[in-house]
């Protein structure tokens, strides 16, 4: 309990701000996470906290970790390969280079047809049909009787 208030404490002070609207900002930055690999190719979390930082409609940029996760339960995103990075004391580790799954997503269009129901805007929500074979809520192509992981990966 005195752990609680302190935080609760230093959080009133406005030494710590909590971000009320994240699940909101989340699902944003995971739809522009997939529209970035879709125009810059596969990379590393790092080179996308890059590429965030510079895009103007986010105000707040993720932690490494919350990248990670962002990008890890992304179902449109994959780790298609890993790079050794130095840091500054010398030690080596591999990073995670992620890329949209290129072989369901071959155009444009192809990514709201792929987009899960917990990233999807409320106009894609409405659209949205649950598939017979798979199960899973998807927008289904115009005149397609199940969705586009069913058309492409059988």
């Amino acid at each position: 309990m005195r752990q609680c208030g302190f935080l609760w404490e230093m959080i009133n002070k406005g030494v710590w701000y909590i971000h009320k609207s994240m699940g909101a900002n989340n699902r944003r930055i995971r739809r522009l996470i997939v529209d970035l690999l879709w125009e810059n190719g596969p990379m590393t979390k790092e080179r996308m906290a890059d590429l965030l930082s510079q895009h103007r409609s986010v105000k707040v940029i993720p932690s490494p970790h919350t990248l990670s996760a962002l990008l890890s339960k992304n179902t449109q995103v994959i780790i298609v390969g890993s790079e050794k990075i130095e840091n500054i004391v010398g030690v080596k580790s591999a990073h995670a280079i992620y890329d949209i799954d290129r072989e369901l997503i071959k155009s444009t269009e192809d990514i709201i047809f792929t987009r899960s129901p917990s990233v999807a805007t409320p106009k894609e929500k409405q659209r949205m049909v649950k598939c017979d074979e798979c199960g899973r809520n998807r927008v289904f192509p115009k005149g397609a009787e199940k969705c586009l992981h069913c058309i492409r990966c059988e």
